[in-house]
């Protein structure tokens, strides 16, 4: 979007309407029809995701949320904004809107309940509407100096800060404090706000572009975990032990294995002897692949407990007992034959990686000139800051189209960038993105093949190894044809700019009548212009939307290949916690266990299948029938149906970390 020639009256009515008077003196339903107006420019302004099952997981939190409010009066909503940045913001009037890369980033349900009960207190608390009574002027108020900038950030997105850009500590420390309590009220675990703040401090100390606006915006991360620290939900000398077991089995409730274990070994340091925190260790440990220990935990808790809780335990252990007796005797996988493929797969991923690196190469390249030129083309952006142009006027439509052409161009760059970065390297000391993942997940299945002997819950892996080498094979050619489609959109982009260049020329010459139009010769002379320039700008957006879709399409591989890794299909047992974890989030539970061995299938494939059965009003079952009748993976099933990779690659990622997810790497709490 280019910022200076957005017209700013609207913006200047808001702040006019704000200013004269207290902000307590501004009526709910003035505040939300403020809030419209501006939502309807970042609307116009930014791409907004339309996915249904995404939007679908992001209303449900927020609803969740919401419900705990004081301001009933306000109908909140929330949109999300295709932006890879990690950031999200308020405005007035309920409006909340998230980046796709926040929702990318965040580690679990609660943790994005965090996000939305952050944004949520600048609306309780009225933050947007105070904030005049300390700014000094327009320019503070609403950040105009750095939000109309010309062509900053290759077009930015309009109020991509929001109004809150400029936002105080105090206001911030404020939301932080709403924000727990009314996650906290809806059931979600309050750690989830500091492992979120603690997560963006690792990515701010890595000096990663992702957070740099939200940075710029938000206090120190660090700083706000300390801050949170000091409240009665998570002040370690204040918080039960039944108030921690609450959490624990609301995280266990909700398939959040590791996370909730680590909550329940918490409470064990505090009480040894506490048989219900023994029986949910004893159950996530299991999930976690963990059954002796999870037995040994299980008869603790039936030795502690009541009468309830030992014939639980009982049932518990005698169903471990079973376990390998009910374990599907699989034919011992040649292993001579599985190392000569995986020695096949490192040689091809090596070609692959070498292809990649200088395509990526060549690629940084283009984004460094096309960067350039935009910055070059900020001094040819007109100023009409200063006129409204009257409505249904030719100069009114012309901005529109601009507008248009904006989108196309951000989005363009924002899906290209992404896909030409987040292949990343293998260089030395700088490994980094997708590379970097798929060598690991080579060595994992490498030192699984290496070990002597091979653990039981391993063996039970390397029948799936065949169909995980194709998985990482196909990911490869999905990096190559990213990044190429991604290049395709950026020459388009590049051989476009003469002409917008140009086109601002003309309208920088034009001369308005006094109506503040331009002449209907001026207009047709614009008009054919825009159309060539929306045109093309658009064919840009499109390379490098499929470039994106290929980019995410590697992403689901790799992740679908690590939840196999996991051993999920080890034992019947271990299965039933995907199938759980699964319905929890999308209400089906993928295929019965003997089905997926007969059909040669994986716990990655159910987990696929079932996302996208969820997303087309299908069931996992057809959708795996398809596979296997076409010998394709679920992800090019996903892709053949029209379904978005970039939240296939969301909610895959999410079931990986219900078995995953460590916030003890990044806190110093526990």
């Amino acid at each position: 979007m280019i910022r200076r020639i957005i017209p700013l009256a609207v913006i200047f009515s808001i702040v006019g309407a704000i200013c004269p008077a207290p902000a307590r003196a501004v009526s709910t339903q003035s505040e939300i029809e403020m809030g419209r107006i501006s939502d309807q420019q970042i609307v116009e302004t930014n791409v907004i995701e339309t996915d249904p099952l995404l939007n679908a997981y992001v209303q449900k939190i927020a609803n969740n949320v919401w419900r705990e409010v004081a301001r009933k009066d306000v109908p909140y909503n929330v949109k999300i904004i295709k932006d890879q940045d990690v950031n999200s913001f308020a405005t007035l009037g309920g409006y909340i809107y998230i980046n796709e890369g926040l929702i990318d980033f965040v580690q679990s349900d609660d943790e994005l309940a965090g996000v939305i009960g952050h944004e949520t207190g600048h609306i309780e608390r009225r933050h947007v509407l105070t904030m005049q009574s300390k700014a000094e002027g327009l320019n503070l108020l609403f950040g105009i100096a750095s939000l109309f900038s010309p062509l900053i950030y290759q077009f930015g997105n309009l109020m991509e800060a929001g109004a809150l850009a400029k936002i105080s500590r105090e206001d911030e420390l404020q939301a932080d404090r709403t924000g727990l309590q009314l996650m906290s009220r809806a059931g979600y675990d309050p750690d989830a706000m500091m492992t979120m703040l603690a997560h963006l401090n690792v990515l701010g100390n890595a000096h990663s572009d992702l957070v740099t606006k939200y940075l710029q915006d938000h206090p120190d991360p660090g700083d706000r975990v300390n801050h949170l620290l000091g409240y009665p939900e998570l002040d370690p000398k204040r918080v039960t032990e039944q108030q921690l077991l609450v959490q624990a089995l609301s995280d266990e409730e909700r398939a959040r294995y590791e996370y909730s274990s680590l909550k329940f070994q918490k409470i064990l340091k505090m009480n040894p002897n506490n048989a219900e925190a023994l029986l949910g260790l004893g159950q996530d440990q299991l999930a976690l692949g963990f059954p002796n220990k999870s037995e040994q935990t299980l008869a603790e808790a039936a030795q502690e407990g009541n009468p309830q809780t030992r014939e639980l335990a009982d049932e518990r252990i005698a169903a471990l007992r079973e376990m390998d007796a009910q374990r599907v005797n699989l034919t011992q996988p040649d292993l001579g034959r599985l190392q000569a493929q995986l020695t096949d797969t490192k040689a091809t991923q090596q070609q692959a990686n070498t292809a990649i690196g200088e395509r990526r190469d060549e690629g940084l390249d283009q984004l460094k000139q096309i960067n350039a030129r935009l910055q070059a083309l900020q001094y040819e952006v007109p100023d009409i800051s200063q006129i409204n142009p009257p409505r249904g006027s030719r100069l009114e439509a012309l901005l529109k189209n601009m507008n248009v052409m904006s989108r196309s161009i951000n989005s363009a760059i924002a899906d290209a960038g992404q896909s030409i970065k987040g292949v990343g390297s293998l260089d030395k000391n700088k490994a980094s993105g997708l590379l970097r993942d798929s060598r690991e997940i080579i060595r994992e299945m490498q030192a699984s093949l290496d070990a002597k002997p091979i653990p039981t819950d391993s063996l039970a892996v390397l029948p799936s190894y065949p169909s995980m080498f194709g998985e990482l094979r196909s990911a490869d050619s999905d990096m190559i044809r990213s990044i190429d489609a991604a290049r395709a959109s950026l020459t388009i982009l590049d051989q476009s700019l003469g002409d917008l260049d140009q086109f601002f020329r003309d309208l920088n010459t034009s001369r308005l009548d006094f109506r503040g139009d331009v002449s209907q010769e001026t207009y047709n002379k614009l008009a054919v212009r825009v159309q060539k320039l929306a045109t093309a700008f658009n064919n840009a957006a499109n390379a490098a939307s499929q470039a994106a879709q290929l980019y995410n399409m590697a992403r689901t591989r790799q992740l679908s290949t690590r939840i196999t890794l996991l051993g999920l299909g080890s034992s019947k047992q271990r299965y039933a916690t995907l199938q759980y974890a699964l319905k929890k989030r999308f209400g089906m539970d993928g295929v019965p266990y003997a089905e997926m061995l007969h059909d040669g299938l994986t716990p990655g494939d159910i987990t696929v299948a079932t996302i996208l059965a969820a997303d087309i009003k299908s069931t996992p079952s057809e959708i795996l029938d398809e596979a296997v009748q076409t010998h394709k993976s679920p992800v090019d099933i996903a892709n053949e149906h029209g379904m978005h990779a970039w939240p296939l690659e969301i909610f895959t990622g999410l079931i990986y970390l219900d078995y995953t997810d460590n916030p003890q790497k990044e806190l110093q709490t526990s």
